[in-house]
């Protein structure tokens, strides 16, 4: 670079064409190493973090620059822009839960209660809170991003970490409060919802996507319950072996490679393996409390720790922002909350015992991605596609009994083998539920 500058110099000096053309020799040699220089760099930052997403993603976005956001522009006045996408925001979990009554009772679907299976266990196996102490509650603060935005009180994470030595006791104090009275704080249940554009006309509610914010001093206190809770889990063995979430050292991926584990070994005995990715309609909105409460309790959660889950989830409320403009706020009646810490857990434990309720297939799961999947010979496809179907039904009931919906416009089946094997197989395989 000091050459390059020093040729730019002299040019400057004599104007002579040679002098010119030497400056362009070492000012594209010097372009050439930057650019050289920066592509190892990215390759070296991809390589040292190709097991980390979210870091991978970063990298990623430095690379490619986001299109900038364009300032979306209403028609009409944003208070009432924010009430009628609240309007549509707010019931979509009760709707769900209402369809799947409505379906079951309209196909002449006779649904079991999933409140009567009663499942009880000794004093000593059941789950209790424990009190939290102040180095806890500071190890699970520092360990949080602080980039995350704020909830309704606008208090951030660098905020609270900033300010950690003066408010650690209090805030320690508050939580145990919480854990020891089964009470969850009613500023803590609001959530501030930002509708994000998917496609189409902006101010149409259904284009857009809900992004919900919670409080981060909720989050410290649903941290804590996730890790005593989740220690219990796993201590007692309570999850099912089918479901990839929230377990120690599993992830999407665990899923994924063990079904294409499964696939593979298919193919190596010249067997084919049948897939249905099931798509479940606004799961995490559709959870009836009761019977997840009910489920808490059957899991070993003492009545105590329901209480305190009850409360967690009832009493809770949203306004929709456009802007600097807010919306009136409206009840939650169904699901878990949208971007809270206990959310996936909660929807794990509801879903536990459905991979259970399976005759003839396997079905695993992480979190709300479920799979259900058999490999069979090439003669045995007539039977295979009969059980396939039956166990499909038996989950669609599955999910109508404990007001799920599984999407048929989304959910997909195929069927995966070798090149010369999926020759034998019909090009269309119709399945109904």
């Amino acid at each position: 670079m000091k050459s390059r500058d020093l040729h730019l110099h002299q040019f400057q000096l004599t104007r002579d064409e040679d002098d010119l053309v030497v400056y362009k020799e070492y000012r594209n040699n010097v372009k050439t190493k930057i650019k050289a220089a920066a592509k190892d760099h990215t390759f070296n930052e991809v390589r040292e973090h190709k097991y980390n997403s979210r870091s991978l993603w970063k990298i990623i976005n430095n690379i490619i620059p986001l299109k900038e956001k364009e300032t979306q522009v209403y028609s009409k006045d944003p208070k009432t822009v924010a009430e009628d996408f609240n309007l549509f925001f707010t019931p979509v979990g009760r709707n769900a839960a209402a369809t799947a009554e409505s379906l079951a009772k309209d196909n002449n679907v006779a649904l079991s209660n999933p409140l009567s299976n009663v499942i009880t266990y000794p004093s000593d196996q059941l789950f209790n809170f424990q009190s939290v102490t102040s180095t806890e509650v500071q190890r699970i603060i520092m360990a949080m991003p602080s980039n995350k935005s704020p909830g309704p009180d606008k208090i951030s994470m660098r905020v609270i970490k900033d300010c950690l030595p003066i408010i650690l006791g209090p805030l320690t104090h508050m939580i145990n409060c919480s854990l020891m009275t089964s009470t969850f704080p009613d500023l803590w249940k609001i959530s501030e919802v930002i509708p994000l554009l998917k496609e189409g006309d902006h101010e149409i509610a259904s284009n857009n996507r809900p992004l919900s914010l919670l409080e981060v001093v909720s989050k410290v206190c649903e941290k804590v319950v996730l890790n005593q809770f989740s220690s219990y889990l796993k201590e007692f063995n309570r999850i099912s072996s089918h479901q990839s979430g929230n377990r120690s050292l599993h992830s999407t991926e665990t899923l994924n490679i063990f079904v294409t584990d499964t696939m593979l070994e298919a193919i190596d005995n010249k067997n084919l393996t049948a897939l249905i990715l099931l798509d479940l309609s606004k799961a995490f909105d559709s959870v009836s409390h009761s019977i997840l409460l009910h489920k808490l309790s059957c899991i070993g959660a003492s009545p105590e720790a329901v209480k305190w889950f009850q409360d967690y989830l009832t009493g809770r409320s949203q306004y929709v922002r456009i802007g600097s403009t807010k919306s009136s706020a409206r009840p939650i009646t169904h699901g878990v909350p949208q971007g809270a810490i206990l959310s996936p857990l909660l929807f794990c434990l509801y879903i536990n015992d459905l991979p259970g309720s399976i005759q003839s297939c396997n079905l695993d799961s992480y979190v709300d991605d479920s799979k259900l999947y058999k490999s069979f010979c090439i003669y045995g496809l007539e039977q295979t596609t009969i059980n396939l179907e039956a166990d499909l039904q038996i989950a669609a009931k599955w999910c109508l009994e404990h007001q799920l919906l599984i999407n048929p416009e989304k959910t997909k089946f195929l069927v995966v083998g070798s090149r010369p094997m999926l020759q034998n197989v019909p090009t269309e395989i119709s399945l109904t539920f």
